[in-house]
């Protein structure tokens, strides 16, 4: 019997302490989000942000980059987003125009401001698994609260994660690792024999490549545990890494597609913004 994290109530949940804990600051709130207007995806994901913002108190400050721009006209902006006192946390939505290097406007976000945590010194102390307080990637950090909400165990445990961006699959590695589970990470070139095998020895597997159905039911270890972070759209509808139908049955947890992973993202970004906010008060 599968199991389905439901992610949108448990990201209910989270969205309703971080609106008391907003209500309780001093002053307003505030996230600024830099993003590609020409990106369909990003203008989407910006959106949905915005208003589930909205909803708990938070004012964003949706900054469009324009297709022209550079790194370093980009990193003038966030410099000046660093220091300017009404601006809580800062979001840089990927992807940024060709022309621009995303990992250097990640790192040029000062550490108190960074809401998704993709900064070179926040990710640094993440590997590191530091004691003080950093922020941690949403997406990776909501799929963890997932996990520990339904009791899931990861000491000990064989994990694979499928993808290395810095938004996803390197932090999911740490968090995974800082968890005490044995952690492999794959990817576009791992060899697709190695990864079946990998696949059919993994206890958890967290698959985020953009792949429609990249990973079939047949794939899986039987009882893993499978989180979905893919979204696509195939024939209108959003689909995740993972056939749902094929998996369930072999897995004994999986999260939807919609519904799993994705509100789970968005809770968590506003919940590391309040956090900044609290910190830096």
């Amino acid at each position: 019997m599968t199991e389905i994290l439901d992610g949108k109530a448990i990201a209910k949940a989270i969205n309703a302490e971080t609106k008391l804990r907003v209500a309780k600051q001093d002053r307003p709130v505030t996230l600024a989000v830099l993003y590609d207007p020409s990106n369909d995806g990003s203008q989407l994901y910006v959106g949905m942000k915005s208003r589930q913002a909205a909803k708990l108190g938070i004012k964003t400050l949706d900054i469009p980059i324009s297709s022209d721009a550079t790194t370093a006209t980009v990193i003038k902006l966030v410099e000046e987003l660093n220091d300017d006192d009404s601006v809580t946390g800062i979001l840089v939505q990927s992807p940024l125009a060709k022309g621009v290097k995303e990992r250097q406007i990640f790192s040029a976000v000062a550490p108190h401001k960074d809401a998704d945590g993709l900064g070179a010194t926040v990710q640094g102390m993440l590997f590191g698994d530091a004691l003080e307080d950093y922020t941690v990637a949403a997406t990776p950090q909501g799929v963890m609260t997932l996990l520990k909400h339904y009791n899931i165990p990861l000491k000990g445990k064989n994990a694979l994660v499928i993808g290395r961006s810095q938004l996803f699959g390197r932090p999911m590695f740490a968090l995974l690792t800082n968890a005490d589970a044995t952690v492999t990470l794959a990817h576009r070139y791992t060899v697709e024999t190695t990864l079946k095998t990998l696949l059919k020895n993994a206890d958890v597997v967290v698959v985020g490549v953009g792949i429609p159905n990249f990973i079939q039911g047949q794939d899986l270890k039987n009882g893993a545990t499978v989180i979905d972070v893919g979204m696509n759209v195939v024939d209108g509808k959003a689909t995740g890494d993972v056939d749902f139908e094929s998996a369930q049955g072999v897995a004994s947890y999986i999260t939807p597609v919609p519904g799993g992973v994705g509100p789970m993202t968005i809770a968590t970004l506003l919940e590391n913004t309040v956090t900044l906010a609290e910190q830096n008060n």
